[in-house]
């Protein structure tokens, strides 16, 4: 795979549906599988306030690591310095900005800090992808036109999920900007669940990746990381590995 260029930082921004569609699973992913297979500083910002998700797949195993909450009062302020203490590095080039696990620490979502922080990020990463929460955005102010590069919108094959995500991918698309997103069905093979081609009858926007559900690579998942599960030429893997590369291409050529 050929890098993007050193001056041009990427924001993908992934979110799903409805809460339980996989969103987080398919970011950690695609994220570690990108910081394996190219040269490119990765960051992995989850802003799932109050969920303990990162810290037990990533296995970090302390409360006491510094996360968004911790930076709350100084958003303004936040520079280079402030940053080392707060990314969580790997052995890969992936790194790591963990949420607040106290629900009152949501600053970050308030006014235009999350533009604050992206802008000092894009300065410092070459790829940012962002777990987004879908509830955040009702509530968040982002100029999404012009921080995020791509939306990859993730969903369920059942018919509440699928038109869930008709609602939402309009609700992206209601004003003039052209936003480049790509809808990915997780668990498609989990019955009750839409045919694919009835999905794409339903379905506004096209399909770019069917993600099976395997029980096995759940478990690697969710004990030993996201890292694992590419040690298996399995159909999810390869799925998945598929998914990452065409996302990664399309920052390069796409956008």
């Amino acid at each position: 795979m050929t890098g993007l260029e050193k001056s041009e930082p990427k924001v993908v921004l992934f979110s799903g549906s409805k809460g339980g569609c996989g969103c987080s699973f398919i970011t950690a992913c695609a994220s570690a599988y990108l910081a394996e297979k190219t040269n490119k500083n990765i960051l992995l910002l989850d802003l799932n306030t109050g969920k303990k998700d990162s810290r037990i797949i990533f296995n970090v195993a302390s409360d006491d690591v510094r996360d968004l909450g911790d930076i709350e009062d100084i958003i303004n302020e936040l520079d280079i310095s402030i940053l080392r203490k707060l990314v969580i590095n790997f052995d890969s080039s992936l790194n790591l900005i963990l949420p607040s696990l106290k629900m009152e620490k949501n600053k970050i979502f308030c006014d235009k800090n999350l533009e604050t922080i992206l802008d000092v990020l894009k300065n410092n990463f070459d790829i940012i992808f962002i777990d987004f929460p879908y509830c955040l955005f009702a509530q968040i102010k982002l100029d999404f036109s012009e921080y995020i590069d791509k939306f990859i919108i993730i969903s369920l094959a059942d018919l509440i999920s699928v038109n869930n995500l008709n609602l939402l991918a309009n609700n992206i698309c209601c004003d003039s900007s052209s936003y480049n997103f790509d809808v990915v069905i997780n668990k498609f093979n989990i019955r009750p669940s839409i045919s694919p081609s009835r999905l794409n009858s339903i379905l506004s926007h096209p399909v770019k990746a069917f993600i099976p559900y395997d029980r096995d690579v759940e478990f690697l998942f969710l004990n030993r990381g996201p890292f694992s599960i590419f040690n298996y030429n399995l159909r999810i893997v390869r799925n998945i590995a598929e998914l990452s590369e065409r996302i990664y291409e399309d920052l390069n050529y796409g956008i």
